[in-house]
């Protein structure tokens, strides 16, 4: 990639990573120890605002792990790094649901307005701290990793035939 691309994707990079720890330290749970929950939704504008940088990142991200796949990763070992990649992101996936689970579920047990976790979301106001932090930015690129490794892995056996 040349320079200014590099600086413009390093650029998005930092925002990306600003916007996940604002969004964390503004739906960060509440003093009070008694009751978890977040202050509501003032983080949702920073990902709106910042998203064209966020895409960039995305897109960039993924450019980035096809060019590694192509010239450091050979076959086997692109194919192992992916496995590693998906484990990784299917773990903090699961981690997450399960967490935003049990905080629904403690939800439903201490306030008498619901009955069944059901009615209350997973992602709500009270949780978005669990759905933005550093294990899911690392999710997330992870998945553009595989996504450019597989689709790297797709374009070079076209060529190989």
């Amino acid at each position: 990639m040349n320079k200014i691309v590099m600086v413009l994707y390093g650029l998005s990079f930092m925002v990306t990573i600003a916007v996940f720890y604002v969004m964390n330290d503004l739906t960060a749970p509440l003093l009070n120890t008694d009751y978890r929950g977040g202050n509501g939704n003032p983080a949702l504008f920073f990902p709106v605002v910042l998203m064209p940088f966020i895409f960039y990142f995305l897109y960039g991200t993924i450019e980035l792990s096809m060019r590694i796949a192509n010239k450091w990763l050979g076959h086997k070992k692109t194919i192992i790094v992916i496995s590693l990649s998906l484990i990784y992101a299917i773990c903090t996936a699961l981690w997450t649901i399960r967490a935003a689970g049990k905080f629904r579920t403690y939800i439903v047990d201490t306030k008498d307005e619901y009955s069944n976790p059901a009615e209350f979301a997973l992602l709500n106001v009270f949780s978005n701290d669990i759905f933005f932090n550093p294990f899911t930015f690392l999710g997330v690129v992870a998945i553009c990793f595989v996504v450019g490794a597989v689709w790297s892995l797709e374009r070079n056996r076209g060529t190989s035939v």
